[in-house]
């Protein structure tokens, strides 16, 4: 099946509605596709051609936004890279996915223009991009997304929230990862406005809700918990988005108190995105859950695991009977809505007893004095592992390891309950601002 390029068509149908708004600069679709042709060009003349795997550090910038889309236009495949990897990195993602031009340092581009035709369609079976997965349990490898498994995430996006044209979403995740970039994707698909930011700042949420109307937001946890300390109004857009990781059931709560539309949302970089998201409408009602599978996803649990199916999954990560294994442990409630409850990779031994780490976190998070806890397992002589809880307290807090332990007493079994308590001055987190457990298990 073939694809119409999703910005030509865009600058066909509505050149005059806003792409993009980054920085307070508005680009329409017609503009933008104008300068992502001119980009084509230059690239071509650089020696990029169909097929093509092209690097590109993704600073979060208006000219990434060109970029990608005047590769597309050749057909090169795009390897979005974060500016926090460190040379060595960078040079193993290089390699590994056979990358042949690197952007570097787009300087280098000249001026000159090729003259050769550009793609107005793509098939769907078309490899757009390959993402580095955020490496949290270990070395990052790459994940090839084709053109269909954007369209059809879009879809199931859509078939949820609803797309209303004059809609602007708001992207302050990395656009390399699939966070990010999906966010780019869907805008040039519904035809609506992506508002851009390099990095997040509570200040530029604020001025983009005011300023720039944004009505929908994607985040992860810990930018809701940095928002509602700030106390930034939430209540305008229609929907907020929060994903990437576990969210205390605390902070939701108290941001539907405040009339923030948040809903939690499930999904990978081998899904392209969201695979399950909850409907505002069921967000007070089931708080903690991660929504339905969206159109044309489909979910089975196994032995705990959470199972994917359906065409947002990259092909390469598919088990013989065509089931992504998500690595999740989770359950669906009588209602078939999914609640994510850790990793099998995390699960904790003590004394021949399993326990989830997310389980113990969200009791420690609902003390009013702990911001953010992280639970891993120590080596123990005596338990195998001991459960372990690392807190992060909030300003002026003072409670100790008999407080911390007494409080999740009371909702936990008693081998649940933390054995050790370490008091920390923050979490470590990967560029997607999802908890690094690995890091956190090899401090100790």
């Amino acid at each position: 099946m073939k694809l119409d390029n999703w910005l030509a068509q865009r600058s066909q149908s509505c050149p005059n509605r806003l792409a993009l708004i980054c920085d307070g600069e508005q680009t329409t679709f017609a503009e933008l596709e104008l300068e992502a042709v001119h980009a084509a060009r230059r690239l071509a003349a650089f020696g990029v051609r169909r097929g093509t795997c092209v690097a590109m550090t993704m600073g979060g910038g208006r000219s990434q936004i060109v970029l990608i889309h005047a590769l597309m236009k050749i057909g090169a495949v795009i390897l979005p890279l974060s500016p926090r990897l460190s040379p060595d990195e960078r040079s193993r993602a290089i390699a590994s996915c056979g990358v042949t031009v690197d952007l570097d340092d787009t300087s280098r581009l000249t001026k000159t223009e090729a003259d050769m035709p550009l793609l107005g369609e793509h098939d769907m079976e078309d490899v757009h991009c390959r993402i580095l997965t955020s490496g949290s349990t270990g070395a990052a490898r790459s994940v090839p997304l084709t053109y269909g498994n954007h369209l059809f995430s879009a879809m199931g996006s859509a078939f949820n929230m609803g797309v209303d044209p004059t809609d602007r979403w708001l992207c302050a995740l990395p656009l390399s990862h699939v966070s990010g970039l999906s966010i780019a994707m869907r805008s040039v698909i519904y035809g609506t406005t992506m508002v851009l930011q390099d990095e997040f700042d509570p200040d530029s949420v604020k001025t983009a809700i005011e300023r720039d109307g944004v009505s929908v937001i994607s985040m992860v946890s810990t930018m809701l918990l940095r928002l509602l300390e700030r106390d930034v109004d939430l209540s305008a857009p229609r929907a907020i988005l929060v994903g990437g990781g576990p969210v205390p059931q605390s902070a939701l709560e108290e941001a539907l108190d405040r009339g923030a539309p948040v809903i939690q949302t499930y999904g990978l970089t081998e899904t392209c995105s969201q695979v399950t998201t909850l409907e505002v409408g069921e967000a007070r009602r089931k708080v903690g859950s991660v929504g339905r599978p969206l159109l044309t996803s489909h979910l089975r649990i196994h032995e705990g695991e959470i199972l994917v199916q359906g065409p947002t999954v990259s092909a390469g990560a598919l088990d013989a009977d065509g089931w992504l294994h998500t690595g999740d442990l989770g359950r669906i409630d009588e209602d078939g809505f999914l609640y994510v409850e850790g990793r099998t990779d995390e699960m904790i031994v003590t004394g021949g007893e399993n326990v989830t780490p997310a389980e113990v976190e969200n009791v420690l998070v609902r003390h009013p004095e702990i911001a953010e806890a992280a639970v891993v397992g120590r080596p123990d002589p005596e338990w195998q592992q001991a459960v372990t809880a690392v807190v992060v307290l909030k300003p002026g807090a003072a409670i100790g390891e008999r407080e911390i332990r007494e409080h999740c007493a009371g909702s936990l079994a008693s081998y649940k309950v933390p054995k050790r308590v370490e008091i920390a001055n923050s979490l470590p987190k990967t560029a997607s601002g999802k908890l690094h457990r690995a890091a956190l298990s090899e401090a100790g």
